[in-house]
This record gives structure tokens, sequence and C-alpha cells, in this order.
């Protein structure tokens, strides 16, 4: 008999951040948003920073759990496994510092216009950057919506 869900753990160096039985898992990963399902082929794929949709098992077909993932990669086999080394609730995100640290970064680049745009600093920018819209549009619902 075909099963609808399948067990997800969401796993930080710190804690394991959720464990349920869920219809999908909507993640980015480095080519894209991609979902995975009960049964899907096993897969492992490295995950951009972006958003994490959950669809519980029994949930509406429009309710979903979404967080904001700070990047890592999933295994997918007969369970779904991500790691990550940050990951928050949608609920838990305090704009105050996502947009203070936004604003670091942005004056450290106006300060920098002429960094080389594959320095390590430039990247780590970047990567900053992209957090703090990922947190943005998580806190904001997600950009499902």
């Amino acid at each position: 008999m075909a099963t609808n869900s399948v067990r997800l753990e969401v796993i930080t160096p710190s804690k394991l951040f959720y464990r349920g039985e869920v219809e999908l898992v909507i993640v980015t990963t480095l080519d894209g948003d991609e979902g995975f399902m009960a049964g899907h082929v096993w897969a492992c794929k490295l995950l951009d920073v972006g958003e994490l949709w959950i669809q519980e098992k029994g949930a509406a077909k429009d309710e979903w759990r979404v967080a904001a993932v700070a990047g890592g990669f999933i295994d997918v086999k007969d369970s779904i496994v991500i790691y990550t080394d940050a990951v928050e609730w949608s609920e838990d995100i305090d704009m105050e510092r996502v947009l203070s640290e936004k604003a670091k970064v942005e004056d450290w680049l106006g300060k920098h216009p002429d960094a080389e745009e594959d320095s390590e600093e430039m990247q780590k920018a970047k990567l900053m950057l992209a957090k703090a819209e990922v947190r943005t549009n998580v806190a904001d619902g997600g950009h499902r919506h």
C-alpha cells in the first residue's frame, strides 16, 4: 500500500529543529526550488540560502509551515533529512536584527566599492544580504504567498 507521507527531520549542529510526517517538502537547491514527497527517487542535493516549505501530513492543501534556511543539504531516501547550519520559523525571525545586519553589510559595501567580486569579503557580504532577504521574505509569509 502506498503512503502519502514521509518522515522529515531538519537538523542543525546544535539541535533537532523539526521531526514529523509530511506530505511535501519544498527547498531551495542550487538549481532552484525543488519539491520532495514520499516515494521520491533517492537524492542528495546541496541547498542554497532559501525558504523551507513543509506541508504536514493531514494539513489542508493551502496550509504550510515556512522557515528560513541558511544552506546545507537534503538527503532523500526512505525518509528526508535536511542538514543546515541555521534555520528559523517565520514567527521567530527578529526583524530588527535582520534590518540591522543588512544595514551593516550595505554600509560595508558602500565603503568598499572597489572590492573584487570574487574576494572572500565580497562573497561573505553577498551571503549575508541573501540571508537577510530570505529572512525578510519568510517573516512576511514567504515568496509563495
